[in-house]
């Protein structure tokens, strides 16, 4: 079968444009199109050499794709999970905080899928109170052209008012005082539920340098801190991926990982890849590889 065949067949399957696959090798939109239809005056050789090698590298990234983990209810994914019931349902102000890489924002999403009436904030460092509040009016279908603040918080008061929704704001550290206090207001007058995660510095702005925030802080009615993965829960983790794993390589999987979900993840991964490209079993050696390619 010609390169050309094999490309669009391929184009077929994963249902890939010809200006995506064009970006991908590097060439222009107008040049790949022409080298398709065969009326290419340019260099053809090096297109199809350049879409050889595509496809080559396409196939080999099919064929030992990292192992994904299902999500699983893991003590963390479960404490993250009754701090959120216990603030949705007694519209309370929720905390949990823990280092990263716990697994706390896939707990959030999980919850946020499983239950509607849930508004989720995905915060970064670019936040301030005006953007945190218009985030929330397109979530709950505010129109915020021509709104200064205070209008955004009456406008969203009026919509949530006695809901009995949740708002979640994960990465919650990335948001300035001035942010939480306008969210402090919303729970106050709206009477819903708020649910901030984040990193451990979270706490430490909700209460200030000196305790200044007394009256942010004293809202908390429910908090957590997130401890590492238990190994039961890093058992539960790799038996979702891999069948008939051996009980020194759960054991080597619970060393390596240092009780954080991503580290776990990305060892699961590499492993499986490692295992692929030397056709091995999952073993002890395979994954104490595997953790000497991490830098985390």
């Amino acid at each position: 079968m010609e390169t050309k065949d094999k490309l669009q067949q391929w184009m077929k399957r994963k249902k890939k444009s010809g200006n995506a696959v064009a970006k991908e090798l590097g060439i222009s939109a107008a040049a790949f199109s022409q080298w398709l239809k065969g009326v290419y005056t340019g260099d053809n050789e090096k297109i199809e050499k350049a879409v050889e090698d595509y496809l080559k590298r396409e196939t080999e990234k099919t064929s030992i794709a990292p192992n994904e983990i299902p999500f699983q209810k893991t003590s963390i994914a479960m404490r993250v999970f009754d701090v959120a019931k216990m603030a949705h349902l007694c519209c309370d102000i929720g905390l949990c905080y823990g280092d990263a890489g716990l697994g706390k924002t896939r707990a959030v999403k999980q919850y946020a899928a499983a239950h509607q009436g849930v508004i989720l904030i995905e915060a970064d460092c670019g936040y301030n109170g005006k953007i945190l509040f218009q985030e929330i009016c397109q979530k709950i279908g505010i129109d915020t052209k021509a709104r200064n603040v205070h209008a955004l918080l009456e406008a969203i008061v009026k919509k949530l008012k006695d809901s009995g929704r949740l708002i979640i704001i994960d990465e919650a550290e990335q948001l300035p005082y001035r942010a939480l206090e306008m969210l402090r207001r919303i729970h106050d007058k709206a009477n819903i539920g708020i649910l901030l995660v984040g990193m451990p510095r979270l706490l430490y702005n909700l209460r200030g340098k000196q305790g200044e925030y007394a009256q942010l802080f004293s809202r908390v009615g429910v908090s957590s801190k997130l401890e590492p993965l238990k190994p039961e829960d890093t058992e539960m983790l790799v038996e979702s991926v891999f069948e008939d794993v051996s009980n020194p390589a759960i054991k080597a999987f619970q060393k390596e990982c240092y009780g954080n979900t991503r580290r776990l993840a990305k060892l699961i991964a590499r492993a499986g890849m490692i295992a692929q490209l030397n056709e091995c079993e999952i073993d002890k050696a395979v994954i104490e590889g595997a953790s000497e390619m991490l830098i985390v």
